[in-house]
Parts: structure tokens; C-alpha cells; sequence
């Protein structure tokens, strides 16, 4: 099974992905930035919008998650994508391909997501994740109507989500 961890820059995908990830040894952490990352530095500079706007990097998106499943169950891919046609490209490829595919949307209102990002530490720049925020606000609805499962994480902490997306992956083994 495939688990796409959604949600807006600073939710904490990648916090629950390493907490899932440590807590179960099948799991495994597929991260598809690594291959926009390459994508900018080797096809070229992209003149507007982002990596996902690139063909070539859904299909090596899909490639490559597929082959992550190998020994991984379930692999887990935190990527935040706010528009429905990649997702449905992505998700369609895997599935074409044999693999179950899961969307757990990690939503959280505006005002608790920015004062989590201006109070983390992380590494990533504040600015650019609050700037983003404008388009997961414009895509929220429809993101969590198309979600596998939808965890409202405002009133949580990271263990308690960690705890809840167990439970939703363990309901979808079952």
C-alpha cells in the first residue's frame, strides 16, 4: 500500500512520516521532492510554476514510488500537491500499475498553521511556506472531498496525529 501524506506546507508530513516510519519497521519514506530537486538542476531551470508542472516529473514520480514498494509496507510519501489533475495523474499511474493507493489529507486552519511555521525551527524558509498557503486554501475543499481520509490536526499534537494516521492505515490493512 501506498500512503500519500497531503497537506499544506508546515502541517508536519514529514514529522509524521519519520514517527510512522520508526514506529512500523515495514514502513518506508518515499520523498518525490528529491526528484523535482534533481529535475530543476538537470532539464533545466523552470521559467514559472514548479517542479510538478513537469511531465517528467510524475512519470519518474510513479517510476520511482513503484519501485520503493518493493519491501515496503506501507511506503509513504509526504508531498503536499494542491492540484487535483497531478494527483489523479500520479495516483492513476500507481494504480495502473497494481499498487493501492491511499490519500490521507493532514488539514489545519489557517491561523494554528501559521503560528506553527513562525514558531518552527525548521530549516525550510517561514516566508515561502506562509506564501504557499493561499493555494492550499484555494484547493482545500476539493482536496478533502477526493481524500482517502482527512485528519484535522489543529487541537493535536505531533503524537497524537502520529496516533491517529496509525489507526487510519491500520483500518485500511484490515
Amino acid at each position: 500500500m501506498i500512503v500519500w501524506i497531503n497537506g499544506p506546507f508546515g502541517v508536519g508530513k514529514t514529522t509524521l512520516t519519520k514517527e510512522l516510519c520508526r514506529r512500523d519497521p515495514k514502513a518506508r519514506a518515499f520523498d518525490p521532492e528529491r526528484i523535482g530537486w534533481v529535475l530543476k538542476r538537470t532539464v533545466g531551470r523552470l521559467k514559472s510554476g514548479d517542479y510538478q508542472d513537469l511531465p517528467v516529473w510524475r512519470s519518474a514520480t510513479v517510476t520511482a514510488a513503484a519501485w520503493q514498494t518493493r519491501g515496503a509496507d506501507p511506503l509513504i510519501v509526504p508531498m503536499t500537491v494542491v492540484r487535483a489533475p497531478v494527483l489523479a495523474e500520479v495516483f492513476d499511474g500507481l494504480r495502473s500499475r497494481g499498487h493501492e493507493v491511499r490519500h490521507l489529507l493532514l488539514d489545519v486552519s489557517a491561523p494554528v498553521l501559521i503560528d506553527r511555521v513562525e514558531h518552527d525551527d525548521d530549516d525550510d524558509p517561514q516566508a515561502w511556506r506562509l506564501d504557499q498557503l493561499g493555494a492550499y486554501l484555494t484547493a482545500r475543499r476539493d482536496l478533502r472531498a477526493h481524500a482517502d481520509a482527512v485528519l484535522d490536526t489543529d487541537d493535536l499534537e505531533a503524537d497524537e496525529v502520529a496516533d491517529d494516521a496509525a489507526a487510519i492505515i491500520a483500518a485500511w490493512r484490515s
